[in-house]
């Protein structure tokens, strides 16, 4: 892998996996975030990707610095004198939006399987749960190369479904886009751009609450250059692959497809491809349901793992740390399956706006500070800022 994939693109594709679950699939995050406000929602894909890249950048670097390698550890690195208050507050957040994610992610993909498949919803869920188990417990290596694969598919997914319709329907998005503009169409936000730059804010926000997944993988390039370099890569393959599902959707705004539960799964039936496409749009619901799953819950396994080898000496804790993983991981996925039976998937979506902007203030904002150098630690001392 390391002379086919260079590490610092394959933590870039650990970042697109994660992002693109279920919800980025079905297209409902694009329409509640972007495309259900003012027309001005047409930058803030960009400006909520810059926001999760930078933070992503300098969250690694802190990481790396460190070497804090679980978000734990990493909190109390980056909130120094007030970590007492800030790093439970925020494991409480993440592991909030750990549950929930994972939960979507169980449930979207469960449901577009029964619909696929006709199959049980409790055994299409087990089957996902026992995927996204598999996965996790052989360690990191695995959850970037599973990464990288399931990224390359994904991406050739979006391109093979969406750049058709935005070729062929060109001038229904130019048309659209003018009767947003105009107002014709009716969007649902309040039609300010304060009312987009703060969806795009919360989206970028909402994405930086799983940092502490990725954390883990700084390892794999710990130098600044190839931090860089993930964060500049991560930004362009998920804001272009955001963009062609904004357009793509666009397209059907005078169809009612903002109002459609699944608008990507509206796109296929009503655009170019047919059938053939809806069977692979499921496909790329349910991958990018295991994907999100796998990295989030890997990301919570190693914290896990430190805590149930924390009395241990380091050789006692290297001998132990495969069944430590193993029930880690079950632990996870089995608590998040059963929040996914308990039909708490419309109020989980609901809340999803919130995670968002409690995340902004909690984790985003002292990144974003200590990386620019506008709070600095005495430890920090003997360095330049993190933007540097």
């Amino acid at each position: 892998m390391k002379k086919i994939i260079p590490a610092h693109l394959a933590i870039a594709f650990v970042w697109f996996s994660s992002h693109f679950g279920g919800g980025f699939a079905s297209g409902r995050q694009i329409v509640a975030f972007y495309l259900n406000h003012q027309w001005t929602s047409i930058f803030m894909p960009a400006v909520s990707m810059l926001i999760m890249g930078l933070s992503f950048y300098f969250s690694m670097v802190i990481a790396a610095r460190f070497s804090v390698f679980d978000y734990s550890s990493w909190s109390r690195k980056l909130y120094g004198g007030i970590a007492s208050f800030m790093a439970p507050l925020y494991e409480l957040l993440f592991n909030t939006l750990l549950v929930l994610v994972t939960a979507v992610a169980f449930a979207t993909g469960g449901s577009t399987i029964t619909k696929a498949f006709g199959t049980s919803y409790i055994l299409n869920t087990v089957v996902i749960a026992a995927i996204i188990f598999v996965l996790t417990i052989y360690g990191a290596e695995l959850v970037r190369k599973s990464a990288t694969i399931v990224s390359i598919i994904l991406i050739a997914c979006i391109f093979i479904i969406y750049v058709p319709n935005i070729v062929y329907f060109f001038p229904d998005i130019v048309s659209n886009f003018k009767a947003i503009k105009a107002g014709t169409i009716a969007t649902g936000g309040s039609g300010t751009l304060l009312d987009s730059i703060w969806w795009a804010a919360k989206y970028g926000a909402l994405q930086c609450c799983a940092i502490g997944a990725y954390i883990v993988h700084t390892q794999a390039c710990p130098d600044k250059a190839s931090l860089k370099k993930a964060a500049v890569v991560g930004f362009f393959i998920n804001t272009g692959t955001m963009y062609l599902t904004y357009f793509g959707i666009l397209a059907f705004a005078d169809q009612g497809v903002l109002k459609e539960a699944v608008p990507s799964l509206f796109v296929v039936m009503h655009g170019v491809g047919g059938t053939w496409m809806t069977v692979l749009i499921s496909l790329c619901i349910v991958i990018g349901a295991v994907s999100t799953g796998v990295a989030l819950v890997y990301g919570t396994t190693n914290r896990l793992v430190n805590f149930m080898g924390r009395n241990m000496t380091a050789e006692q804790r290297t001998g132990k740390r495969a069944i430590h993983s193993i029930c880690a991981s079950a632990i996870l996925v089995i608590a998040c399956w059963i929040v996914a039976q308990l039909g708490l998937i419309p109020l989980i979506g609901k809340g999803y706006g919130n995670v968002g902007w409690v995340t902004l203030l909690v984790l985003t904002v002292p990144v974003l500070l200590r990386g620019f150098g506008l709070w600095r630690f005495p430890e920090d001392s003997a360095e330049k800022v993190l933007a540097e």
